[in-house]
């Protein structure tokens, strides 16, 4: 088993982590959909994954996740905005299997969420862009 490192938010090169974090992360940039578009928190339907997508559908969640995404599926977005959901769904389907933690980890390198201590996850990836935004030493 790996042992997991943990960082203070206070030891955070926040702008860093950002940009470490498109870098190895380009769909955190996307304008249309992603942790950037949404207000920071879980997802309004189940409040188990990260917000990942608007909706404007006659439901009553404005944001959802992945899953939720797909279980919602064409009832999550009006008939205008019909297209818009496959796409998004589409977009949601590409998403790697860590980009859940990616979002929360963006929120906290903007400001949106604050965490005293957040353990970085197992995804090597996701780890080598938290630890080239952390100071040295």
């Amino acid at each position: 088993m790996t042992e997991q490192a943990t960082w203070s938010p206070a030891d955070l090169d926040r702008a860093g982590l950002r940009r470490s974090l498109i870098a190895a992360y380009p769909w955190l940039a996307d304008p249309e959909h992603g942790p950037a578009t949404v207000e920071a928190g879980e997802c309004d339907r189940c409040g188990h994954e990260a917000r990942l997508v608007t909706t404007c559908g006659p439901t009553s969640w404005p944001a959802l996740g992945r899953r939720c995404a797909d279980e919602v599926g064409d009832d999550a977005w009006c008939d205008g905005h019909a297209d818009d959901g496959i796409v998004a769904r589409a977009w949601l389907h590409a998403l790697p299997p860590e980009a859940d933690d990616v979002a929360r980890i963006w929120w906290v390198a903007t400001g949106e969420v604050r965490i005293a201590e957040l353990a970085i996850p197992r995804s090597a990836r996701l780890a080598e862009a938290v630890a080239a935004a952390l100071p040295e030493g």
